[in-house]
């Protein structure tokens, strides 16, 4: 019988089954036959060698230290180990001398708040980097770890210089660095020689500077050898065909002008790096195609054609300046071609930290040359490159420049935390205008000091940065504050905000006394008091502070500084002004006529007067757009003191134009009101026009900010006073300017003129009055405002010009 089951039979078990502790084969698992290696230990050199790597920590990190110590223990403990292969002991003799020099960066080994196991690090490390390269010297394999050492050797001789090593001995090391490279060597190693060498150079040595100074410009020699240094990279970057190394070092080479006030090199400088890094600019900041301008000149030429006056200003000149410089919106230039512009849009972190240096350096420099349209017009490219997120490339402030097909070339570029506060700074120092309800010179220091208010101590920094890296970065926006509340300062006391001048001098006061700061800045401070002093019409006072700070910069300086020649023409525009003021009222003073001065017996002013006026206009003379112009002023007013007219008519027209290209309003109505007081007598008409600009200009000198009634951007707007205090302005240069039209008014026959210009002098003459009462340093006491009661309705401002509907002035 046949069995008709066609299922297969099961196939018989031959392995026992019995219990394993090696788990089941599977697909992802090896099977257990595959020759499987175990796992071996670490040679203990090796071990020791790679904690420090693994144990590095930022210098914000609260374990900071302890990394430093353990690294340097297992450091110490791998050298002692016996028979290291040569190149275990010269990495380990490497790594020991960089943690060695972050540890004395970090101040662990100083003799105050030192630390025991940091005793001894400076001959430690000096051991190390002989002991390194020694061993690097004999083996060619470690060619590329005596590149590393020699620059660890130059950073410790010129850090921290000793009988044994120096900053000249660390420039010779980079020098016979730099000889010794051959073409195999990658490029980024030689770069970075280049670079520690001009940073080198361009630094000075510890010993020449202090914590509390602020960095002074290098000599002529050093600068030399900077700018040699310079084009030496600058050929080597060219020959390897590497254009990221040219902008950097054009860069480089426009900062160390800028740095070394190179004024008459700065301009080409900043060409070529504009230039190389794509950005394009108008020349001289002037817009081209603009029919408008060229209307506007023609009709200039049509007039000074009709003119018979060459040497006079008309009102036209003062008009045709303000809206030619006035502070719009800068259109771009069209011109730029599309590709350039797709290449700068996508640009890397490292271009964009050397457009963001080379944007502050242009806008620095036209701001000091006084051209305020250049300025405008690069601070503009400026802000819309922050804006646009270009700080978050290089939060630690690295940035790596592509070296393709070799390795990137790690650039330490300044920190962001510093750009930001330092974009404000720069546009609050190039937005001069002080006229407005609120200006921009004050609304860019209040940015960014409540920027700075929020910052925090968690800075972002690489692992190899030490504490002196964290500190400095601390240091500057601490400077940086400084320099707002200067700019807070000065704009008050041109607004005649003489309260707010005096709560930001005592916040300055106190900041520099706290972080130990006053010595760096004590020239400025003085110059400041000096200034409100004047504006409170303090006279004895404010001529001791400019005396103290021209002697406090003049000692820091050579005699060459900004600030003193500040205070010299300050000084200089004071006495001259209380020479005046004695020979119009009559009275016998100390400062007497001087005989000798000049031939001309109508000369008022004294020897003394005479001498430190001519000391100012020779330092105001190349010192910048605004005191290129305050010297001028100064050279108007002794010639105005000799009798020369017309003399006095040239250096006034000149200081106006040089005002009104650099931004300078405060300046100008200053000027306006000297330019129409020499058309009195001659030209009652053109004088009116020109003191009426004059006296708008000191009435935006204080206009208060409005409230809006109703809703947004409806109702009507009234002002915002919450003081009490009416928008005066700038009084004293008002009650003059009114003086001015009630002369005019009266030789004019027009009697109610007459009546209510007195109305409004009055006034003024009472705000004056009160300033001048105000009770001395350092205590504020309220003024009398009785007068306010017999002003203007509701608070609002004054414009004499508008109040008669007959404009003419017949004669």
């Amino acid at each position: 019988m046949c069995d008709t089951n066609t299922r297969p039979l099961k196939r018989q078990r031959t392995l026992s089954i019995s219990a394993s502790s090696t788990p089941r084969s599977s697909s992802l698992t090896p099977p257990p036959n595959s020759q499987t290696s175990a796992l071996r230990p670490l040679p203990p050199a090796i071990l020791l060698l790679a904690l420090p790597g693994l144990l590095a920590l930022p210098p914000t990190h609260p374990d900071f230290g302890f990394s430093l110590f353990l690294s340097l223990r297992s450091l110490r403990q791998c050298l002692a180990l016996p028979a290291l292969a040569p190149d275990i002991e010269s990495h380990a003799w490497t790594s020991l001398a960089e943690v060695g020099m972050r540890v004395m960066e970090s101040g662990f080994c100083s003799q105050e708040g030192g630390c025991d196991w940091a005793v001894g690090i400076h001959a430690e490390v000096e051991k190390a980097l002989s002991k390194g390269l020694l061993i690097a010297q004999k083996h060619p394999s470690l060619r590329q770890l005596r590149h590393h050492l020699s620059l660890l050797h130059a950073h410790f001789a010129l850090a921290f210089p000793s009988s044994s090593t120096s900053p000249k001995f660390a420039r010779a090391i980079l020098r016979r660095l730099i000889a010794s490279f051959v073409s195999s060597d990658p490029p980024g190693t030689v770069y970075a020689a280049h670079l520690t060498l001009i940073t080198q150079i361009n630094t000075l040595t510890p010993s020449n500077t202090a914590a509390n100074n602020s960095p002074a410009p290098i000599g002529a020699p050093a600068l030399q050898a900077t700018l040699t240094a310079i084009d030496a990279l600058i050929t080597l970057a060219r020959k390897n065909h590497h254009p990221r190394i040219i902008a950097l070092a054009n860069v480089i080479r426009l900062r160390v002008l800028l740095r070394a006030s190179a004024w008459d090199q700065v301009g080409a400088a900043l060409d070529i790096a504009e230039a190389v890094l794509g950005l394009m600019f108008d020349k001289d900041g002037k817009v081209k195609n603009d029919k408008s301008h060229i209307n506007a000149m023609a009709d200039a030429k049509q007039d000074d054609d009709a003119l018979p006056r060459w040497n006079s200003i008309t009102v036209h000149d003062v008009n045709a300046l303000s809206r030619e410089y006035s502070q719009v919106c800068i259109t771009s230039n069209s011109n730029v071609e599309p590709k350039q512009e797709e290449e700068i849009t996508q640009s890397d972190p490292a271009h964009d930290s050397l457009v963001i240096h080379t944007l502050l350096s242009g806008i620095i420099f036209f701001t000091f040359s006084g051209t305020i349209r250049a300025a405008e017009q690069r601070l503009v490219a400026l802000h819309k490159i922050v804006d646009s997120g270009a700080l978050e490339g290089f939060k630690d402030g690295i940035v790596q420049i592509p070296l393709s097909p070799h390795p990137p070339l790690a650039v330490h570029t300044t920190h962001p935390l510093i750009l930001l506060p330092l974009t404000f700074l720069v546009s609050a120092t190039a937005k001069r205008d002080p006229v407005g309800r609120n200006p921009k010179r004050r609304l860019w220091a209040e940015a960014a000091i409540s920027i700075l208010d929020t910052v925090r101590e968690d800075i972002e920094l690489p692992l190899w940065a030490s504490l002196a890296d964290r500190d400095e970065i601390i240091q500057r926006t601490i400077r940086i504050t400084a320099d707002l509340l200067c700019e807070l300062v000065a704009i008050s006391i041109q607004r005649s905000e003489f309260d707010a001048a005096e709560t930001h001098l005592n916040a300055l006061l106190t900041l520099t006394l706290t972080h130990d700061l006053f010595h760096s800045y004590s020239a400025r401070i003085t110059l400041h008091a000096a200034h409100l002093a004047h504006g409170l019409g303090d006279a004895e006072r404010a001529g001791v502070c400019y005396r103290v700070a021209k002697s406090v910069d003049d000692e820091r300086h050579a005699r060459a500084g900004y600030v003193g020649a500040a205070a010299c023409a300050g000084e200089a525009l004071l006495r001259i002004g209380l020479c005046a003021q004695a020979r119009d009222h009559g009275q016998n003073s100390s400062i007497t006529t001087n005989e000798d001065a000049s031939n001309d017996k109508s000369d008022w002013l004294d020897a003394e007067t005479h001498a430190l006026a001519t000391s100012a206009i020779q330092r105001c003379h190349g010192m910048g757009g605004t005191l290129e112009a305050v010297g001028k002023v100064v050279q108007a007013a002794v010639a105005g003191a000799r009798g020369e007219i017309v003399g006095a008519k040239l250096h006034l027209k000149s200081a106006l134009s040089l005002s009104t290209s650099a931004g300078e309003n405060h300046l100008r109505a200053l000027l306006l009101a000297q330019v129409g007081a020499q058309y009195l007598h001659t030209a009652p008409g053109h004088a009116m026009e020109t003191l009426a600009v004059c006296e708008t200009l000191g009435a935006g000198m204080g206009a208060k900010q409005k409230d809006v009634e109703g809703g947004k951007g409806k109702g009507k707007e009234k002002v915002n006073d919450t003081d009490g205090d009416s928008p005066i302005g700038n009084a004293p240069l008002r009650l003059w300017v009114g003086e001015r039209f009630l002369e005019i008014f009266k030789r004019a026959n027009k009697p109610h003129r007459v009546a209510k210009q007195e109305v409004y002098n009055a006034m003024y003459r009472s705000a004056v009055e009160g300033m001048v009462g105000r009770a001395r340093w350092p205590s504020v006491v309220e003024s009398d405002h009785d007068w306010y009661e017999r002003g203007p309705a509701n608070g609002q401002d004054v414009k004499m010009q508008n109040l008669d509907p007959c404009q003419d002035v017949e004669m």
